[in-house]
């Protein structure tokens, strides 16, 4: 399948789903963009509001957006092809990563999250949200994302979550902050030290509860200090 944006594309085999978008391998005719992957949107209600953060000059650790465009029936969003996400990452460790590795993962979200502090709230910060490009963990996904300053509005998919990593306030249906990523690195943090979560859920009504009412899990085995800025996050 070819796509003409400012540049043409040729689509190759699907990796993956991202949201509410399918991934598929994506070269560029021309040579002149490395390895890329385009994300094609459903032109469902709210899909189009992943196309609002095409540009996010200024915020370091997320991935770019080098083309965009749209078919008669999709959205659609060329960005450079990541070594793997962080849940592959996690997966293929097979839990718990080494200090020096978690640290650098945490690092890399903090100082993406500390830019967007008052611009973008991303609403939906997890593991497979989390990419390695040219050595450095990215944010990706942007599908329910909305600038710091928008108002609620029908299309701003307000209720959509990832129940594992999702503040209280998203349970309770109030306007999201900064704060709700902040909250989700501390579920991922933790997540990477321990190889479990600090709630367990399983199911949607179990996560409610716990990230509304419940203690996290103790987080052991780390310094005082690191586990201190896990449970401030948290």
């Amino acid at each position: 399948m070819r796509l003409r944006l400012n540049h043409e594309w040729m689509l190759g085999d699907r990796i993956g789903a991202a949201g509410f978008g399918q991934v598929f391998e994506a070269q560029c005719t021309s040579g002149d963009v490395g390895p890329a992957v385009a994300k094609l949107v459903s032109k469902a209600p709210g899909a189009q509001r992943e196309m609002l953060f095409t540009d996010l000059d200024g915020i370091r650790n997320v991935v770019p957006i080098i083309d965009s465009g749209e078919t008669d029936g999709h959205w659609v969003l060329i960005m450079p092809r990541a070594q793997a996400s962080l849940r592959q990452h996690v997966t293929d460790s097979g839990g718990a990563l080494p200090l020096e590795d978690a640290l650098s993962v945490m690092a890399d979200v903090a100082m993406a999250l500390s830019d967007m502090n008052g611009k973008v709230v991303h609403r939906d910060l997890k593991p497979e949200n989390v990419l390695l490009l040219d050595g450095r963990w990215c944010l990706a996904d942007f599908g329910i994302s909305r600038y710091a300053e928008a108002t609620t509005s029908p299309d701003t998919l307000k209720y959509a979550m990832s129940f594992a990593y999702a503040a209280p306030e998203r349970w309770r249906g109030e306007r999201a902050t900064g704060a709700a990523d902040v909250y989700a690195l501390g579920v991922i943090a933790q997540e990477l030290l321990s190889g479990s979560r600090p709630f367990p859920g399983p199911d949607m009504h179990d996560f409610r509860e716990q990230h509304l009412h419940a203690d996290p899990v103790p987080l052991a085995g780390v310094s005082t200090a690191l586990a201190s800025v896990i449970a401030e996050c948290l």
